[in-house]
């Protein structure tokens, strides 16, 4: 199937949302003590974001961004 609309593409949205639910999977193996507290979407951006807030052993918070982008279809072969 041929893409013709970016920025956000479906499939792009959609990718954004199975990495959305995909935490509870991810947070197993993180690095010790590791949690994820919240997980924000941005799925009509450009290139949607996951934003994942984790929480470390001490209480420190952290912040891990994952941006999803789409090559136009003629790059893939």
């Amino acid at each position: 199937m041929r893409t013709t609309h970016y920025n956000p593409s479906k499939l792009e949205v959609t990718f954004a949302q199975a990495l959305e639910e995909l935490a509870p999977n991810l947070e197993h193996r993180l690095e010790d003590g590791h949690r994820v507290i919240e997980i924000e979407s941005i799925l009509d951006a450009d290139n949607p974001m996951v934003i994942y807030k984790l929480e470390d052993r001490e209480g420190d918070l952290h912040e891990v961004v994952v941006q999803i982008i789409q090559r136009p279809d003629h790059i893939v072969k």
